[in-house]
């Protein structure tokens, strides 16, 4: 070809596939038929949760091994990424889980959990106002939030992530589960994974709880004195 020369693609000659419409509308029936099943078979409560703030129900565990179970694939887990900070009390997992079909071991889907100790639920543990002052800490400088029976709880740092550290691992593993069984069920559009096990969104201490006394069997609250009694 000479220098200056110019190459000019016939693009006439070019084979444009389109998509079997027919195959298209079986495939999206398809995918509507599983949802509907899942729909009759998952259980409210158990296999998904309606989770106040979300405008879909919220895939749980359970419900995604019954999705596995039902398109007939198998799991296996892998630790992506880990860090292990026993001084700081850091810990940090991502996991992938991969669904192959059982009977070709052929990959079906895969998906990505990520859980660590800096999470909201794990960083942060609630006590009772007479729990407070033993700590020498200032009500007045700690998150507070109130209890159902119109109490009080404040904030603070959990001083045990050590033995939340299998949990925190249980935990990346569940949600790549979901994740991937969310993917190979194309069930996006029905559930989702924002938020799992109905825990709450406390980052900010906000909103009401269940009173949770750290110590005895205390069952009453008296607000005016900021304490529990028997």
């Amino acid at each position: 070809m000479a220098k200056d020369e110019i190459q000019v693609y016939d693009h006439t000659t070019d084979l444009t596939v389109l998509p079997n419409a027919t195959e298209m509308r079986d495939k999206l029936d398809a995918i509507r038929e599983f949802q509907k099943l899942c729909k009759a078979i998952l259980v409210d409560g158990h296999d998904y949760g309606i989770i106040p703030g979300t405008n879909k129900p919220t895939m749980l565990k359970p419900g995604a091994e019954k999705i596995a179970k039902l398109l007939k694939l198998s799991d296996s887990y892998a630790v992506m990424d880990s860090v292990q900070d026993w001084d700081k009390g850091l810990f940090h997992y991502t996991i992938r889980c991969e669904l192959r079909d059982i009977a070709t071991c052929l990959l079906v889907s895969s998906g990505i959990g990520e859980c660590n100790s800096k999470e909201s639920k794990y960083r942060w543990r609630w006590i009772w106002p007479d729990d407070v002052e033993p700590l020498g800490l200032d009500k007045a400088t700690l998150v507070s939030r109130k209890t159902k029976n119109g109490g009080k709880q404040y904030r603070i740092e959990n001083d045990d992530p050590f033995s939340l550290v299998n949990t925190i691992l249980k935990m990346a593993k569940k949600r790549a589960l979901v994740d991937a069984a969310l993917s190979a069920g194309r069930l996006s559009e029905v559930f989702t994974q924002d938020t799992e096990d109905g825990e709450r969104q406390e980052a900010h201490g906000g909103g009401e709880a269940e009173p949770t006394p750290s110590t005895g069997t205390s069952q009453h609250y008296c607000a005016k004195h900021e304490t529990v009694f028997f």
